[in-house]
């Protein structure tokens, strides 16, 4: 009975041992990454990070199907596509034998035609609605007469839309027994000659004599029609004279008679990537996003969403941005120019939305002991583009943190750095989806380490850009430091977990009503420069926010703080200005700590006083950029640092 005893404390002793043990070195951890790169349903979209060019940076390209018959019509449907060409109508079934063209039968004086369910409609040249069956031969029966001026039209759900070349469009309900044409928006007459039009889940296209083509929502009331892509000379060079959808891809003909698939330029690596960290009941999620940014205004109900569905707090996810210019528009942009002013709603919600949540959701369900571990080295990839005289004030610090799975014999990484991904202005990389350099960087350490899932956090890059000419050589640089620090020996993370999130409230002084006024009178003749037109666009939205009383009177700046162990991560809201996370570092002599900006709201920059008071772009001109009402007042880096300092997170 004693040797029992003696057996069973020493067996409670192991287990408390054993548990004691866990409790002090091992978390649970999860890593994920989703795409967000845009279905090629979407055709195109604008890329954010610049206001320039005017014309603007469309992700729009054309793949090379192959020579086809000479073309004077083109429509699709789901299964098929057809041409008009010579009288005759053609129809082709798969790409996979895209020189295949099956002959239907006749397409006299046909100058339009449009596909839908089972049903192929033409307009000829008297302003006549005809439809023959998709399968089988053609046999064309009058439906109705439309107008002697239409000469395109294109087919969407039960909708049948018409329009002719001044830019002028009519649509039909084709479920109702008598077709109704109603007038709908119509395109800017300084922007008419319209040669084509097509229509896809809700939206209508129409491409001009020019090659540009424009989209709107017809069952939107507040759509208008704005350009998507134009020949740019550098990505688009073809001249496209008909565009129809097929299969839900859209498809061009060329004047010289080639066909020609869209899609998107893109790297292909634009993902949402989240790493779960879990201690006793507390669970924190750090997600990396390839975005130039989201708003609170989005990222507020998203966490919301979150904590209904995952049981975390919004305090408890950390919304990093990588800040690439080169990822689709997803903020309301309202002082630049009208296409790229609001993101397009299908990819924020449908893909980026969707790809955090998932993101998310699979590294909560991966979580799995693991002792974490912290280094810091140094990189030289930036310089303070604004403040030169400072070039102390540049923050080359590289923090990674190891993730090393005790039971898979697996590790993961998230590392941190500070510097804008904004290459390259030029060339047809300006209109291509890219991570870039972050992107580059993490797949290079992943290669190396033979590992998944690694996260980078954008440090306080506001005024920092890269030194080097490239996203390759700036991205090997970085992995290669990320490497160096991994081999060699690194700081155990050990302790609880805790998370905050604080908000201070910036007072804002907006400029006096005579003020813009005079600014706009200064401005408003000057069209086609794109700086003078935003500052009119400001002007006009200041007004609106008099008149309907609803002007700031405050800037919201947003503090995020993960504590783990003794590590602390420290994240700034807006464009965080490298002061601020030189100065953060030594608020706390005892821990290890990581500052990052462009987390949880991207909608400005953050300057510190010397911006201000110099004048320069982060301090002054940048505001008109993000429509706010003035500049941030000075010494606001001090008010900011104060607060942080006097609530000790």
């Amino acid at each position: 009975m004693i040797l029992m005893r003696k057996t069973n404390l020493l067996l409670l002793s192991l287990i408390f041992l054993s548990f004691h043990s866990y409790s002090q070195s091992t978390y649970l951890v999860g890593t994920s990454q989703v795409s967000i790169e845009p279905d090629q349903s979407l055709i195109s979209l604008h890329l954010a990070g610049y206001g320039i060019p005017k014309e603007g940076r469309f992700t729009l390209q054309w793949i090379d199907q192959g020579v086809i018959p000479t073309v004077t019509a083109i429509g699709g449907s789901n299964e098929k596509l057809f041409i008009v060409s010579n009288n005759e109508l053609f129809v082709l079934d798969s790409l996979q034998n895209k020189s295949i063209w099956g002959k239907k039968g006749k397409a006299e004086n046909i100058i339009s035609i449009a596909g839908l369910s089972r049903k192929l409609y033409g307009m000829n040249k008297n302003g006549e609605l005809l439809a023959t069956k998709i399968n089988g031969g053609a046999k064309w029966e009058k439906i109705c007469f439309v107008d002697h001026s239409v000469t395109l039209i294109a087919t969407d759900g039960n909708k049948l839309f018409a329009a002719n070349t001044n830019g002028s469009f009519w649509s039909a309900d084709l479920s109702e027994n008598k077709i109704e044409w109603e007038e709908i928006e119509s395109i800017n007459k300084t922007i008419c000659d319209i040669r084509s039009i097509t229509a896809n889940n809700g939206k209508l296209y129409a491409l001009t004599i020019e090659g540009t083509i424009y989209q709107c929502e017809p069952g939107n009331i507040n759509s208008k029609w704005l350009k998507i892509a134009y020949r740019n000379g550098v990505t688009v060079k073809e001249d496209i004279g008909y565009i129809a959808f097929f299969r839900g891809r859209l498809f061009g003909v060329s004047k010289d008679n080639h066909l020609y698939c869209g899609e998107h330029r893109s790297e292909g690596n634009l993902s949402a990537r989240s790493m779960a960290i879990k201690r006793n009941e507390k669970t924190v999620v750090i997600v990396n996003v390839d975005l130039c940014g989201l708003n609170e205004s989005f990222t507020g109900p998203l966490k919301q969403e979150i904590f209904l569905k995952n049981h975390i707090p919004s305090q408890a996810v950390f919304l990093n941005f990588t800040h690439t210019h080169f990822a689709p528009v997803t903020q309301d942009l309202l002082t630049w120019q009208e296409h790229c002013q609001r993101p397009d709603s299908i990819y924020l919600n449908s893909i980026v939305k969707a790809g955090i949540l998932k993101s998310i959701d699979n590294a909560l369900k991966t979580m799995a002991p693991a002792e974490l571990f912290f280094g810091r080295g140094s990189v030289d990839i930036g310089y303070n583009r604004s403040l030169k005289d400072h070039p102390e004030l540049y923050d080359n610090d590289v923090d990674v943190v190891k993730v090393k799975y005790t039971e898979k014999q697996t590790e993961s990484y998230l590392f941190l750095t500070a510097c804008h991904p904004v290459f390259s202005t030029a060339g047809t990389l300006h209109y291509t989806i890219s991570a870039n350099y972050p992107g580059v960087a993490r797949k290079l350490v992943e290669e190396r380490t033979r590992t998944s899932n690694s996260l980078f956090l954008q440090g306080t890059a506001g005024d920092i850009d890269p030194k080097d000419d490239g996203e390759y050589i700036t991205g090997e640089k970085l992995a290669k430091e990320v490497i160096a620090v991994l081999d060699r020996p690194m700081t155990q993370l050990n302790g609880a977990i805790s998370f905050y999130l604080d908000t201070v409230k910036i007072p804002v002084s907006p400029w006096p009503k005579d003020k813009i006024i005079a600014l706009r009178a200064e401005n408003i003749d000057k069209t086609g420069d794109v700086y003078a037109e935003k500052n009119v666009k400001w002007c006009d939205l200041m007004f609106k926010y008099y008149n309907e009383g609803t002007m700031p009177g405050s800037m919201p700046v947003y503090i995020h703080t993960i504590n783990i162990g003794n590590w602390k991560l420290v994240g700034f809201s807006r464009e965080t200005t490298t002061g601020y996370g030189l100065r953060l570092k030594n608020f706390w002599p005892d821990k290890i700590i990581s500052v990052a900006g462009y987390t949880n709201d991207v909608s400005s920059y953050l300057p510190t006083n010397m911006h201000i008071e110099q004048g320069v772009y982060e301090g002054k001109d940048s505001y008109f950029w993000d429509g706010m009402p003035n500049s941030f007042p000075k010494n606001v880096d001090n008010t900011i640092l104060n607060v942080i300092k006097s609530l000790d997170r």
